[in-house]
């Protein structure tokens, strides 16, 4: 049995004691674990004390739940603490955190000693799952940690609330606004379980779009209003579940504008789709228009977007080809990948919402919006795997064997894939940036910088390094 060494480090830009605070908080360790984990505290702790066992449910692989118990030792409050497991996947596991102030904020060091069963299988496991699984939790949570304790400009004394802000775009637009000195507040119908990676200071107000409860209240009060909607698991549509882009998208949005005119909001913008029209093939972009309908008749001042396909460390999109690239020894593909896109950094699709909320020279406008250069999708994903450091053949496969594949995959609870699903990734997304760069002139992040910020290599504000000295 081998034992391995992780070593991350990460510069935060706030006071220790409000870092360490947050990290002495267990209900807090969901919010830095991915989504995708299924992460469950089990242990009713509010905080940190020496000796208590903590619980937690997880589900690292197929959505096997996996329990995982951890005892706290060496608390040295505002300083460091350590989580030793008493319980779970590992053989050994001895987390050390440790909490150091220095120019510009606070240093966050994280010492992990850990050892994999079943001797030199788990040593190759090690080498071909668990380091990569490792180093992706460990991104992730560098990323997160990075938006929880963004720090605010000067208050504006604007209050923003968004609809949608607790998904990936959604998001992206409500840290943005809160990085600008706006007060922001988010529509959930999750309440504080939905915060994830959002600031602390960010105010979640329970409010549900698909029924109308406590949207006039939530919108009270506030100057403007961002709408990024998208359902649970998009774009695999579950009508059962009411989970689909009529009913979301646009239905949600003539609610939220409804409530919006009802509180006496003043602007909005909504984020569309390169492709609404209401005449459109796809119904998905038949609902972004009926959406859109809602907001140019709402007699606020408006602003629409249209963005072509967005990528980010949150996508659903991209970062599925990824996974596969990470779990397979090749990239699936639906087709030939010769459809024409436009990729968008989800920064720029950010910032763009937020100068549309006070730039005059957005009012009443609709605004296509997609990166500086159109590619193939294949060159897209070839772009993602070499950035990513993945060597792995890409493989086509006929559309409409897979879209029969996808039927029974369709009939899930949670579907995993749908024939609509299959069109809806196959679809080219080009944009015409003329009229945008024309009334708002910006750069626009190239594909491999924009992949370059969450898929490159460590930066010197978040490194991480495997099975080398501690402290190296």
């Amino acid at each position: 049995m081998s034992t391995h060494h992780l070593s991350a480090s990460q510069l935060v830009a706030r006071p220790i004691e409000e870092v360490f605070a947050f990290f002495s908080r267990p209900g807090n360790l969901g919010r830095i674990t991915p989504a995708g984990m299924g992460f469950e505290l089990l242990t009713d702790e509010p905080d940190l004390r020496e000796g208590p066992e903590l619980r937690w449910r997880v589900r690292p692989l197929l959505g096997i739940p996996m329990t995982w118990t951890a005892r706290i030792a060496g608390l040295d409050p505002g300083h460091r603490f350590e989580d030793i497991q008493v319980t779970g996947p590992y053989r050994r596991w001895e987390h050390s955190h440790s909490f150091e102030a220095v120019d510009g904020g606070t240093m966050i060091r994280d010492e992990i000693q850990y050892a994999v069963p079943f001797g030199p299988l788990g040593d190759l496991a090690n080498r071909l799952v668990i380091r990569g699984q490792l180093g992706r939790l460990f991104a992730h949570r560098a990323a997160v940690i990075r938006t929880i304790f963004t720090a605010p400009a000067e208050p504006t004394g604007m209050t923003v609330a968004v609809a949608g802000g607790t998904g990936f775009v959604g998001g992206a637009i409500a840290i943005e606004l809160h990085r600008r000195g706006h007060a922001v507040r988010v529509l959930t119908h999750r309440g504080e379980t939905a915060r994830g990676g959002l600031p602390d200071i960010v105010d979640l107000r329970l409010a549900d779009v698909q029924t109308g409860d406590g949207l006039v209240d939530a919108l009270r009060g506030a100057d403007a209003l961002a709408i990024a909607l998208a359902f649970r698991n998009s774009p695999m549509e579950a009508p059962r579940n009411h989970q689909t882009f009529m009913e979301v998208d646009a239905a949600g949005t003539e609610r939220l504008i409804a409530a919006a005119r009802e509180a006496g909001v003043k602007r909005v913008v909504y984020l569309s789709g390169a492709g609404a029209a209401p005449d459109a093939k796809r119904h998905w972009f038949r609902a972004k228009w009926r959406a859109e309908e809602a907001v140019r008749g709402s007699g606020l001042t408006w602003t629409i977007i249209r963005p072509t396909w967005l990528f980010g460390p949150r996508d659903v999109s991209l970062n599925r080809f990824l996974g596969f690239a990470r779990r397979l020894f090749m990239v699936p593909m639906t087709n030939s990948g010769s459809q024409r896109l436009a990729p968008v950094f989800i920064d720029d699709a950010a910032n763009l919402a937020a100068d549309s909320l006070v730039d005059e020279a957005a009012a009443g406008q609709v605004f296509e919006l997609g990166g500086p250069a159109t590619l193939k999708m294949r060159e897209i994903i070839a772009t993602a795997l070499r950035v990513a450091g993945l060597r792995r053949p890409i493989v086509s496969g006929p559309a409409p064997l897979i879209k029969l594949a996808a039927v029974p995959l369709s009939w899930l609870p949670t579907p995993i894939l749908t024939p609509d699903a299959v069109d809806f990734i196959n679809q080219p997304a080009t944009v015409d940036l003329a009229p945008l760069l024309a009334r708002m002139p910006r750069r626009l992040t190239p594909l491999e910088e924009g992949l370059a910020t969450y898929l490159g290599p460590t930066s010197a504000a978040a490194t991480l390094v495997f099975d080398a000295p501690a402290g190296a």
